[in-house]
C-alpha cells in the first residue's frame, strides 16, 4: 500500500497541523485513499488505540460535511469505495460515543449548580450585622451584584472573621468569573475551624470546575473526595460529581 507510511504517520501523531488538514481532506475527496485508511484501521486496530479528541472531532466534522454534499451518480464499481470511507467515519463516531459516554465536563456540572443554587440567596445572621447582611442580600436578589459585592467586601473589611460575608463575596466573584478572588474567599472560609457548617472546600472545588483550566479538574476531585470523606457541606453533590468526572 503506497499510502501506508502516510496513514501511519497520521494515527501516530507525526503529522503537522497542515498535514492533518490535508489528510482529512483527502479522505473526503479520494475514495481510494479512504479505502486504504479503512484497510489500515481494520488490520491494525490503530483507530481504537490512537484516536484522540482532535481526530475524533475532525472526523465527525468530515462526516457532517459529507451529508450536505449534493448527491451525484456513483458508478457501481465505486460504491464499495464510498462504503469504505463511510465505515471509517462511522467507526470514529462510535469511538467518540464510547470514550465520552457517562462523562460530563467539570464546567457543565458547575454551570448547572450555579444556575440552580445561586440565582437568589437567603441568609442567616451568624455574627454579622443583620441590617448590612440583609441589604447585601436584597441587592443580590434584585440582580445588583456589583453593589452587593461592595456591601459584602465592606463587611469583611470591617470584620475579617465574618464568614457569611466571605461566602457571599466569594459567590459573587465566582459569578463574575473572578476565579482567583473567589478562591481566596473560599480558602479563608475553608480554614475557619469555628464553623459547624462550612462550605468552603466544596465551593473551592466548584470554582475550579467552573474555571476548568489545566489541572483544575484534578485539584477539584481531590477537594471533592475530601468533602465526601469528611462529610462536609456539599457531600451529596460531591458524590454525584465524582461519578461523572
Amino acid at each position: 500500500m503506497d499510502n501506508l507510511d502516510y496513514i501511519d504517520d497520521y494515527f501516530n501523531g507525526a503529522n503537522t497541523s497542515e498535514q492533518i488538514k490535508l489528510f482529512e481532506q483527502k479522505i473526503m475527496s479520494d475514495p481510494g485513499f479512504a479505502e486504504d485508511v479503512a484497510f489500515y484501521t481494520s488490520a491494525t486496530g490503530t483507530l481504537k488505540e490512537q484516536a484522540n479528541e482532535l481526530k475524533k472531532v475532525r472526523f465527525k466534522e468530515i462526516y457532517l460535511a459529507q451529508k450536505v454534499i449534493p448527491a451525484k451518480v456513483i458508478p457501481i464499481k465505486g460504491i464499495w469505495r464510498y462504503m469504505a470511507a463511510a465505515s471509517v467515519v462511522a467507526a470514529v463516531i462510535g469511538l467518540t460515543l464510547f470514550f465520552t459516554a457517562g462523562k460530563t465536563s467539570p464546567k457543565q456540572l458547575a454551570d448547572a449548580y450555579i444556575t440552580q443554587n445561586f440565582a437568589t440567596m437567603q441568609g442567616i445572621s451568624m455574627g454579622t450585622k443583620k441590617d448590612s447582611l440583609q441589604n447585601g442580600l436584597d441587592l443580590y436578589n434584585h440582580g445588583k451584584l456589583t453593589e452587593a459585592l461592595v456591601q459584602f467586601k465592606s463587611m469583611v473589611k470591617n470584620d475579617s472573621t465574618d464568614a457569611v460575608a466571605k461566602k457571599y463575596a466569594g459567590i459573587i466573584c465566582l459569578r463574575f468569573e473572578n476565579y482567583d478572588e473567589a478562591l481566596q474567599y473560599f480558602s479563608s472560609l475553608e480554614n475557619d475551624a469555628s464553623l459547624y457548617i462550612n462550605p468552603g472546600k466544596f465551593y473551592k472545588a466548584l470554582t475550579l470546575m467552573e474555571r476548568n483550566k489545566t489541572g483544575d479538574k484534578d485539584a477539584a476531585k481531590v477537594l471533592l473526595h475530601d468533602v465526601v470523606d469528611k462529610n462536609l457541606e456539599g457531600k451529596d453533590f460531591a458524590v454525584g460529581w465524582l461519578k461523572k468526572l
